[in-house]
């Protein structure tokens, strides 16, 4: 979003600057790395050439048997997804590493002791008061998240248009004149041939899930001073298919005939052999093809670190402060991690009640990652080392609040907030083909009509999500969470609803 997308410049762009490395090798080769899938698929070598051989062009000029040459801003357009998916997928919501057994004194038998007045605290939101001194807290969650849509545009339909390059005089080719219609080739369109008006057409779907495993300890340094871990293990699966379609909109000479078209995709591409098949034996340009590639990672993502110290702590209400640290301990190229560091330095207030409300407010600063560099792909020639840019920071705020219903039961409510400052976003957009022709010398003329397709842009998205959850004390100190976080609103990598199963144990 990268999910991308990678997932995720000619493939991963989120700055200006274009520097190449052999990450993703497509040149005939394939890599498994998830953050390769998407260039794989469209690519300038994934839509240019054939698996295992890297001079079969898929999109074949048929004037003089050269590849055409369509404009792969697409990549562009589509780096939203690996960003935001390497950026969010790695940064995903989990359970607070705060207790939720909270101990009391007891004066007669002189020792500390679980509360039982006191409800057993958020899921997602955290509270002021600390584990207490030399208290251990273990804890073990499971969240599954099945991405349906990537800043508002459905992930299982993403319609983009990939339009020819511009092909200026003078002409090598005898039978290559500029169009006798020069309607609707302006700039630098102006003396083009009638074939720069063909475009390809795409709907593409993107399948994104990840399951996350988290382990959890807290452990209290003195009564006020705490330090917690959280390590998730994730698993992520992806795959991703184009469905493409060449639109001829202009008329070849009889020498092509009886392809009667300028481009049409290679049927002697291995992976769309098959597909032009029916077309060849109707005595059919092959104009319609489907490409995909599909892959899964599994391993350690990035561990979070906590230090929260407890500021003022008065009968009912406190203060604390903490900071969160990322460590890049997740594979980012798989989407395991953020590939940076980031630190989170964060306040929080909470009221202890039956009703007891909370409020969290965080800023994290990233380092560089890959995830957020340029491109990844190689070119002919060379290439030079990956190159890295900063992830974009992020405020962080959840306010809520969780209820004792009984002795054993919690109710928890949480709003989950980010607003991630110049970030990658898709973004929906119209596209005016050039026209069409009816005839050789485009006498007849069309004008050209708009089709849906996407861009992208830097910008500041807010995440909203509301949490609702329930925590059941099974035994005295082992307590039992359920919780779903829907999403509110559409910025970035979104699920519908995203469960959560935990238990946890205080000692």
């Amino acid at each position: 979003m990268k999910i991308v997308i990678a997932v995720f410049a000619a493939v991963l762009f989120a700055g200006t600057t274009t520097v190449y490395a052999q990450t993703c090798p497509l040149n005939g080769t394939s890599s498994n790395k998830l953050v390769c899938l998407i260039p794989q698929v469209y690519g300038p070598y994934g839509f240019g050439y054939g698996p295992g051989q890297p001079t079969e062009q898929t999109v074949l000029y048929t004037g003089d048997g050269h590849a055409a040459h369509f404009d792969s801003d697409f990549l562009t357009t589509f780096a939203p997804i690996n960003t935001a998916v390497g950026i969010q997928v790695s940064q995903l919501p989990f359970a607070s590493p705060s207790s939720a057994v909270s101990f009391t004194y007891n004066s007669q038998l002189k020792t500390f002791e679980p509360s039982s007045d006191e409800s057993l605290g958020p899921i997602l939101g955290e509270r002021a008061s600390t584990s207490g001194r030399h208290r251990l807290f273990v804890a073990f969650t499971y969240q599954q998240f099945t991405f349906t849509s990537i800043d508002g545009q459905d992930l299982h339909g993403l319609p983009t248009v990939l339009q020819h390059f511009p092909f200026p005089p003078p002409f090598s080719n005898p039978q290559i004149v500029s169009c006798p219609n020069q309607t609707g080739l302006t700039g630098q369109y102006a003396a083009n041939p009638c074939f720069v008006r063909d475009y390809i057409q795409t709907a593409n779907d993107i399948t994104l899930n990840v399951h996350q495993y988290t382990a959890y300890v807290t452990f209290g340094i003195t009564q006020h001073l705490d330090f917690s871990a959280a390590i998730p293990i994730e698993n992520v699966r992806m795959s991703v298919t184009s469905s493409a379609t060449i639109v001829p909109n202009s008329v070849t000479p009889p020498l092509l005939a009886p392809s009667n078209v300028w481009h049409q995709f290679n049927p002697q591409n291995t992976q769309i052999a098959s597909q032009c098949a029916a077309a060849a034996a109707a005595n059919q340009a092959c104009l319609h093809a489907a490409f995909s590639d599909a892959g899964s990672a599994s391993g350690i993502g990035d561990v979070f670190l906590r230090g929260k110290y407890t500021v003022h702590q008065w009968e009912r209400a406190g203060v604390a402060v903490g900071v969160d640290v990322r460590l890049p301990t997740g594979d980012a190229l798989n989407f395991l991690g953020s590939g940076a560091v980031g630190v989170k330095p964060f306040g929080v207030f909470s009221y202890r009640a039956r009703i007891t409300p909370h409020a969290l407010v965080g800023y994290e600063i990233n380092g560089s990652s890959t995830l957020a560099g340029s491109n990844i792909v190689p070119l002919p020639g060379g290439a030079t080392p990956v190159s890295k840019a900063s992830l974009p920071n992020r405020l962080v705020y959840v306010v809520g609040a969780d209820v004792r219903v009984t002795k054993r039961l919690t109710g928890a409510f949480d709003i989950y907030g980010q607003r991630l400052f110049s970030a990658p976003q898709l973004v929906a957009q119209s596209y005016t083909d050039l026209g069409k022709c009816a005839d050789l010398n485009c006498t007849n003329y069309t004008t050209g009509s708009t089709h849906p397709d996407l861009a992208s842009r830097s910008a500041d998205i807010s995440i909203n999500d509301a949490s609702v959850g329930l925590k059941l004390r099974l035994l005295q100190r082992l307590v039992a969470t359920g919780n779903v976080l829907i999403k509110i609103d559409d910025g970035g990598l979104r699920s519908r609803a995203v469960p959560l199963v935990g238990l946890s144990y205080g000692f």
